[in-house]
């Protein structure tokens, strides 16, 4: 076996902990400082949360077909496994009138990133305007529930009542170790990756659609599957919007605005498709019933079982 698969299992150690220990330290260094568990949880753990597929496509412009796969198959783990899996394990209530906006501009970015593939390249102009779209998110959902307690409940639950007496220097400490693991994880992670697509034949995207984005979504899915556990579906839920609309603007932008991304007519024939309809059938779940639950989430996973065998099956496909 060649050394450099290792850096497979490696990388998503590494990730893990990385990403774990870059929100904590960076989440209660902020509440140190004073600021808002609902500023927190919308901005610090919502980008912490996508750190590992954000470092990932900075580390990647040597492969930029996973970048796109990753961003892809992200969102498509996200849904199809995170939430289905968490929905299998408690229902998880949603309330659309609470989180109208966010899951709105989750299915908007879905369609926008269909729009990006079909002119064959995601570029660096793609790419500046994807960060600012995130920027302008953040700015309106601020404004839209930062006089409103229960539009902040989701965002504050992960940030309220920690406790915030940890020295300065250790919170620097553990967000300075938390980068170092993010970094050379995804780059371990993306060499392992890259050298099982040559071994095996297949496609960096292919690679970044299944391997890397099940390796780098690991923080969502802990997340969601805790969250059900403890009864704190509102959490589950808008961990995953947020994360979705983070990768389809900030994750790919960045990635976009290191190099060229092309893409393939499997891309915009398969799997965007997918990603959309599982997308879409989330949506549809909170629209109507305010909850996704057990039979739902059943349903999203086999989506996603589903769409992996026809891939394993049918590789031409990929």
């Amino acid at each position: 076996m060649d050394w450099v698969l290792l850096g497979i299992p490696l990388g998503i150690v590494m990730l893990y902990f990385g990403s774990s220990w870059l929100v904590d330290g960076s989440k209660k260094l902020a509440l140190r400082l004073g600021i808002a568990p609902f500023v927190v949880g919308l901005t610090v753990i919502a980008f912490g949360s996508s750190a590992p597929e954000i470092i990932t496509s900075i580390v990647s412009t040597k492969t930029p077909g996973i970048i796109l796969g990753n961003v892809i198959g992200s969102n498509i783990v996200n849904i199809g496994v995170a939430i289905g899996v968490a929905a299998m394990i408690c229902p998880l209530v949603a309330v659309y009138k609470s989180m109208k906006v966010e899951i709105s501009t989750m299915m908007a970015t879905a369609f926008l990133l269909l729009a990006l593939a079909a002119t064959g390249t995601v570029n660096r102009v793609f790419g500046i305007v994807l960060s600012i779209l995130l920027v302008m998110f953040v700015l309106v959902v601020y404004k839209l529930k930062v006089n409103d307690a229960e539009g902040q409940k989701a965002y504050a639950a992960e940030a309220e009542g920690e406790t915030v007496d940890t020295p300065y220097y250790i919170l620097i400490i553990l967000i300075a170790v938390g980068l170092v693991l993010l970094y050379y994880g995804a780059t371990f992670f993306v060499d392992g990756a890259t050298e099982l697509a040559h071994m095996i034949g297949i496609s960096d995207f292919l690679v970044g659609l299944i391997i890397v984005a099940i390796g780098t979504s690991l923080p969502e899915i802990c997340i969601c599957a805790l969250a059900a556990k403890r009864g704190e579906s509102d959490l589950a839920v808008s961990n995953i919007v947020g994360s979705n609309v983070f990768n389809a603007t900030l994750v790919l932008g960045a990635g976009a605005m290191l190099v060229d991304i092309p893409v393939a007519s499997n891309v915009l024939m398969i799997h965007l498709p997918v990603m959309i309809l599982l997308s879409a059938v989330m949506y549809l779940m909170v629209y109507r019933r305010n909850e996704i639950n057990r039979m739902s989430g059943a349903l999203l996973l086999a989506i996603y079982v589903v769409y992996i065998a026809v891939i394993a099956m049918m590789p031409s496909l990929a």
